[in-house]
């Protein structure tokens, strides 16, 4: 039998602020319309009042994305700022 080193988690939206997402579901939900957000990954359960859930993966993979943007920006923003710099 196959041991499980990295089982996977779920997270509830009530999960997502500790992760350092603290909008409301209405501005996740906007977010997930506009793409700019994962979708949920599935429902705790058949009923479709269940709680929607998203894996760790999905949102550490989110993240990590973000965050890389995010960098991205903050370099070409500093790039533009040299380039005055010498033009000056």
């Amino acid at each position: 039998m196959q041991s499980m080193t990295n089982p996977l988690k779920i997270l509830l939206y009530s999960d997502l602020s500790s992760r350092g997402i603290p909008w409301s579901r209405q501005h996740v939900n906007e977010k997930i319309k506009a793409g700019m957000f994962p979708p949920p990954d599935g429902r705790t359960t058949d009923s479709p009042m269940a709680p929607r859930f998203w894996f760790e993966s999905t949102i550490d993979a989110y993240l990590r994305g973000r965050a890389k943007k995010m960098k991205a920006a903050r370099e070409a923003a500093a790039r533009e700022a040299e380039a005055v710099k010498v033009a000056d």
